[in-house]
């Protein structure tokens, strides 16, 4: 049966959304690779930054074309996308504040990447992140799992994959210093912050779409890495 118009237009512009993010993240890396400091050694190693975000944007928007064709989740919905950025912005506000007033007590051993730089570089690793830590592990969980779940309730199967899908950013925030020591409480509660944000990303992601998500950890950096980073190192700097 032929396809409508419309609905073709429809499927030009959801990719169309991606697409733009994938080559902002580009571009935006292209740009910082003049830059003298190595902002990108401390994520990438030795791999070119180019190289990486370019593979990164190619496996976003495939992967984001796996997930939309299963009708689960949308990349861009035209409808739904300007609600989804405003509960996003909101969420992400919700989520940075009390991480900062956790800063002032503890002052975490953390270095920021300065203005200007900043404000290319976090633009560039939210999208990155969203796809490493959801998008990717979001595509493996549903291609391996799906299929074994077929005839069973689709809701709960679908928070068990969002629950899942939640896990790798907190794994990795913590590294392999719960193997070595005990966590203090300080990293148990940024373990279960971030896996709280990402099960909101996720939440989000379900209800709106791709871009509603990355705007709610666009919007967290813009708090915590670009205005919040910019301010504590006069603030905690004795």
């Amino acid at each position: 049966m032929a396809r409508h118009p419309s609905m073709v237009w429809d499927d030009h512009r959801r990719y169309l959304a991606v697409v733009i993010l994938s080559l902002g993240a580009i571009g935006f890396t292209a740009i910082l690779s003049f830059s003298a400091e190595p902002v990108f050694q401390p994520f990438f190693r030795n791999i070119p930054p180019l190289l990486a975000v370019s593979i990164t944007g190619v496996l976003g928007v495939v992967s984001l074309g796996f997930l939309s064709s299963r009708g689960w989740f949308e990349m861009y919905s035209r409808q739904e996308s300007l609600r989804g950025v405003a509960w996003s912005s909101a969420f992400a506000t919700l989520f940075a504040v009390p991480i900062i007033l956790i800063d002032l007590t503890v002052v975490f051993p953390y270095q920021h990447v300065p203005p200007p730089q900043s404000l290319l570089f976090y633009p560039t690793m939210a999208y990155v992140a969203e796809i490493v830590f959801h998008i990717l592990p979001l595509s493996i969980i549903l291609a391996l799992l799906g299929p074994l779940f077929k005839g069973r309730d689709s809701t709960k199967l679908l928070w068990l994959y969002l629950v899942l899908a939640s896990c790798p950013e907190p794994i990795f925030q913590l590294g392999w210093s719960s193997l070595e020591r005990p966590l203090s409480w300080v990293e148990v509660y940024v373990g279960l912050h971030v896996f709280a944000f990402n099960v909101l990303e996720l939440s989000v992601f379900r209800r709106y779409d791709f871009v509603s998500m990355y705007t709610c950890r666009l919007v967290y950096y813009l708090y915590w890495h670009v205005m919040w980073g910019s301010v504590r190192q006069y603030l905690l700097s004795g």
